[in-house]
């Protein structure tokens, strides 16, 4: 049975972590990448995307007892594709009138249309991205191809096909072909980075957390009281924070990525199940909370942002002006595209659900 704090509703602190994980990359973008992992910041999404994503399934089959796959890929299209079709055609259009960096490539339109960006900069790393600043768009690749996978995954697993000991092999054996794609096929850091394939754990981690809670092993496992909690809880930022920081590329792109899951699944189980603790109360103030509604929006659009201003000057010579600037102009951005270019396909997505 899924704790009460998942069982309905809004699920408490994915917001407020979003708003975080959108921050992480947005500074690191800026200027601040010796201090910020950016990449860290991706990785929470793909985690926040497969517990969601599961746990709304686990939802809806306690509730039908069926997966309407179809009415899930109506909503997930519904979501994604407004805000990224709309930024696509703005950036080729600042790309056009010369206010933007960038250079027409049929093949990386189709890329970024059809989600299949990732391999496209993997193949050719030198060609762009049609917008300076679009890059970012590989992690949207990343995740269709999960949007696509894992429904068949969890009818299997509600079929008792598949187990938590199948999901646990296939996070073993994603580590394994990132150790033989870098030992053996010496792919570089950063197509292993971008890469479904090597970075398909990433999502797959927060899905298991969330088949764990529905079953009552993470709450069995992990301490409820606080004098316990919070060495477990500060053991997990601690292992995250070495994570980071570690400077051996071969860890950096292998292991890695598990360490980071296995450290993330006691952290979100604590930030959703305990949201009252004081750690995790600040994500569930409104203004944190609305950041992360706009979270989607503002990783599309904040590299290009960045970019522009760099292009023309703007703010040159004042790091924390320039960053003020870009923030403001990115969060703004997002706000129009939530209240104004998703409203309607926000509605339209509640009547598939």
């Amino acid at each position: 049975m899924l704790p009460q704090t998942l069982a309905r509703g809004a699920i408490p602190s994915l917001d407020g972590i979003r708003a975080v994980s959108v921050a992480i990359v947005f500074f690191a973008h800026a200027g601040l990448s010796d201090a910020i992992a950016g990449g860290f910041g991706v990785t929470i999404f793909f985690f926040l995307s497969g517990f969601l994503i599961t746990t709304l399934f686990i939802r809806e089959w306690r509730d039908t007892g069926r997966i309407h796959i179809g009415k899930f890929y109506v909503r997930r299209f519904l979501r994604l594709s407004p805000p990224l079709f709309f930024t696509l055609g703005l950036g080729y259009l600042l790309v056009w009138l010369g206010f933007a960096d960038g250079k027409f490539d049929a093949l990386a339109v189709l890329s970024q249309l059809f989600y299949f960006h990732n391999y496209y900069l993997a193949a050719w790393p030198d060609a762009g991205s049609v917008v300076v600043g679009l890059q970012p768009l590989w992690s949207l690749s990343v995740e269709e191809h999960f949007y696509l996978l894992f429904p068949l995954i969890f009818l299997l697993f509600t079929r008792g096909k598949v187990g938590v000991l199948h999901i646990l092999a296939l996070l073993v054996a994603i580590v394994a072909w990132r150790y033989v794609r870098w030992q053996v096929l010496l792919d570089t850091e950063w197509t292993i980075y971008i890469s479904t394939d090597t970075r398909f754990d990433s999502i797959l981690f927060g899905c298991l957390l969330a088949l764990l809670e529905r079953d009552g092993v993470a709450g069995r496992f992990l301490p409820t009281d606080t004098r316990r909690l919070t060495p477990v809880l500060l053991g997990a930022l601690v292992v995250l924070a070495l994570s980071i920081l570690a400077r051996d590329v071969t860890f950096r792109s292998t292991l890695r990525y598990t360490v980071q899951g296995g450290a993330l699944m006691v952290v979100f189980h604590y930030a959703v199940t305990r949201p009252d603790y004081w750690l995790f109360r600040p994500l569930n103030f409104g203004w944190v909370k609305t950041l992360g509604l706009y979270s989607y929006s503002i990783y599309l659009a904040h590299y290009v942002i960045i970019r522009i201003l760099q292009k023309h000057g703007w703010f040159e010579g004042n790091a924390a002006l320039f960053i003020a600037a870009a923030a403001i102009i990115c969060i703004a951005y997002a706000a129009f595209l939530w209240h104004v270019i998703e409203a309607i396909p926000r509605r339209l997505r509640h009547r598939f659900a």
